[in-house]
């Protein structure tokens, strides 16, 4: 089998002139005959310093063209890409590019600034998008002329990918896939799930390190343009949906919440001609549900289910949208994908495992590289199978999602701890009507100290992600302990889930 990159090439045999990706608000383009020409001259620069094969190019970058190229040209080269988040803060990037032993960084100028203070990166090469004086530009490497690229071959079960998780403790962890694997996802995504037509437009709405990116390759198989914008704005979406005629749209559910939120946005969306949305990174409130089945009664819905370590494991067709039995399920699972349940002790439920041609063969932890030996993998969510359709129950970890991110509490309470004026806390999730879920702490002030809890709010942004910040600190007393002497997080998040069948939102 065929390295990633080969998916570009081939296209841009076939749609030379085709425009493979379109930036907004700007517009700018580039063709898929001019993205292959970059990325092979940025494959050919990798190769002119020695990069050897399997070796870690970390791409920190927003959602733009050079993303893509820095990627395609690093499957090209034999190298492998690892992506780092560009919304998370620099304590924990520093953490990921540690943990996967990268020895070149592609960011922008303002982020590689502020890393090269980091003693601990200085091994670090930095590429940065725009021109600075002391750092190598991007764009002189991809607008340079090549030299003939040397083929890298059997490359089909080596390193391709690094994508990262928390994980179920809280610590970073990279899942690491193949060429073999990332290609069979993607095949399996167009076929079954995607169906992106040859010619059509595609939106994406997330970032390309997380479900964003699995649609890269079914857009380009098709010879189809992807359109991206850097960071996400309504103007922007909406001026886009009124232009040009976008077949399938990527989101996460809190961005169709904000669809709904008024009338001038509800009409745009009604006059958009949307063959197909297809949402996933947390379930769907069913009120938000009900009121996009009727405002869009000729769009096609798909609910895609999976996760870093498991890949792709279902999805919720469109005609299972609009059947009431169904609706509230994950959808039934991949042809490729087998699932089972690791039953709780009499219940209906059970833990999903998973097994696939795509999972992961590799992990890296703070105890190095690690090969997965096991044909089966974990997923930490609890579920029941009705009919061959998943109804996912709870989450076996603790893990909140909030408007599509992960947010694992151990992570959380680290920083909080280590705060001088905390004795201890817990983080627990609460249902958000904005964001499916959000962040809330219980906190115990140490005693004899005067809490601001401005102050703590700041102190937790400048060490996490804003999507990890809690958005509300409550004082306790005491944190209660369950009967393993634990800290009981189920006890402190009941009352904000009182209703609720389940604990997602």
């Amino acid at each position: 089998m065929p390295r990633i990159d080969s998916v570009l090439s081939r296209s841009a045999i076939a749609y030379p002139l085709a425009v493979a990706i379109q930036e907004w608000p700007s517009g700018n383009f580039i063709t898929y005959k001019e993205l292959d020409s970059a990325v092979t001259n940025f494959a050919s620069w990798c190769q002119s310093q020695q990069i050897q094969n399997e070796e870690v190019i970390a791409i920190h970058l927003p959602n733009t063209k050079n993303f893509l190229i820095c990627q395609f040209g690093t499957f090209r080269v034999g190298a492998t890409a690892a992506y780092i988040n560009f919304r998370l803060s620099p304590l924990e990037v520093r953490r990921q590019l540690l943990l996967c032993k990268a020895k070149y960084l592609i960011t922008t100028v303002n982020k590689a600034l502020e890393f090269l203070e980091d003693d601990a990166l200085k091994h670090l090469t930095f590429i940065v998008d725009e021109s600075h004086s002391s750092l190598l530009n991007l764009s002189s490497i991809i607008n340079h002329q090549s030299f003939k690229l040397l083929e890298i071959e059997n490359c089909e079960d080596k390193d391709a990918i690094i994508r990262f998780t928390s994980g179920s403790t809280g610590n970073p962890k990279g899942v690491i896939v193949s060429h073999r694997s990332w290609l069979i996802r993607a095949i399996s995504i167009q076929a079954e799930e995607l169906n992106i037509p040859q010619n059509s437009n595609t939106l994406i709405l997330g970032p390309l390190t997380h479900q964003a990116g699995l649609f890269v390759l079914p857009t380009m198989l098709r010879g189809a343009t992807l359109h991206m914008m850097e960071k996400l704005d309504f103007d922007v979406i909406f001026s886009i949906l009124s232009k040009i005629n976008v077949t399938c749209i990527q989101m996460v559910p809190t961005i169709l919440g904000f669809f709904l939120h008024d009338e001038k946005s509800k009409d745009i969306l009604s006059k958009s001609h949307l063959e197909r949305i297809v949402y996933g990174g947390s379930p769907i409130r069913q009120s938000v549900l009900e009121e996009i089945l009727e405002l869009l009664p000729e769009t096609e819905f798909i609910q895609s289910y999976g996760s870093h370590e498991c890949g792709s494991i279902s999805f919720l067709d469109g005609m299972s949208h609009r059947n009431s039995k169904y609706q509230s399920s994950a959808g039934r699972p991949f042809l490729a994908s087998e699932i089972r349940l690791k039953k709780v002790d009499g219940e209906s439920y059970g833990e999903i495992e998973v097994k696939a041609p795509w999972l992961p063969h590799a992990k890296i932890t703070e105890l190095g590289r690690e090969l997965i030996t096991s044909s089966w993998s974990n997923t930490g969510d609890l579920a029941e199978i009705v009919d061959g359709y998943i109804f996912l129950r709870d989450r076996l970890h603790d893990v909140i999602i909030t408007g599509g991110f992960n947010v694992y509490p151990m992570e959380v309470e680290k920083v909080i701890g280590s705060h001088p004026s905390i004795f201890d806390g817990v983080v627990v999730s609460a249902p958000d009507d904005k964001w499916g879920e959000k962040v809330i702490a219980f906190i115990v002030p140490r005693s004899n100290v005067t809490l601001n809890i401005e102050d703590l709010k700041m102190y937790c942004r400048n060490l996490l992600a804003d999507y990890k910040v809690p958005k509300e600190f409550i004082v306790i007393s005491e944190i209660p302990l369950n009967v393993n002497g634990k800290h009981d997080r189920r006890k402190l998040s009941e009352s904000f889930w009182q209703g609720s069948k389940r604990h997602i939102n």
